[in-house]
């Protein structure tokens, strides 16, 4: 629970409106969002490496939204680079396999497979960055 209080109030309370839409295009944004990202984790970890690993990838995985990657390439809330290859079905279509109309012309995957309304897609993104976070954070912090 400290854990994630620590990161709901580094991520959310302490980032305003300057850090957030720059941090993606601005390594000094990014580098001030990191560091009051990280002052409540020094009350929780116990070496100073575990900080340094915090932050470091906090600032790795913001400054670059390495977030957007997975959703682009896995397909969260919009089809994505990995294959289907699990027989998914989208209006009786395989989306694996059935790429071709009636008249032999490729379908792509996006017309195969609706995308998620905008702003699904932008609470879906959000969660996956927060997940990327929390998991490395529990990780480095059971490391000790």
């Amino acid at each position: 629970m400290e854990q994630l209080l620590a990161h709901l109030l580094g991520d959310y309370v302490l980032q305003n409106h300057w850090m957030a839409n720059r941090k993606t295009t601005s390594s000094m944004a990014a580098l001030v969002h990191v560091l009051l990202y990280g002052l409540p984790f020094l009350l929780l970890t116990t070496a100073w490496w575990q900080w340094v690993v915090i932050v470091g990838t906090h600032y790795v995985i913001d400054r670059y939204r390495l977030a957007a990657y997975w959703v682009d390439f896995w397909g969260t809330g919009k089809a994505g680079w990995f294959p289907s290859w699990f027989g998914q079905t989208f209006r009786g279509r395989s989306v694996s396999s059935d790429c071709w109309d009636e008249k032999g012309t490729y379908i792509p995957l996006t017309e195969r497979v609706p995308d998620a309304p905008a702003w699904l897609g932008v609470w879906l993104l959000i969660i996956v960055d927060n997940t990327m976070h929390l998991c490395i954070n529990f990780a480095v912090l059971k490391a000790a």
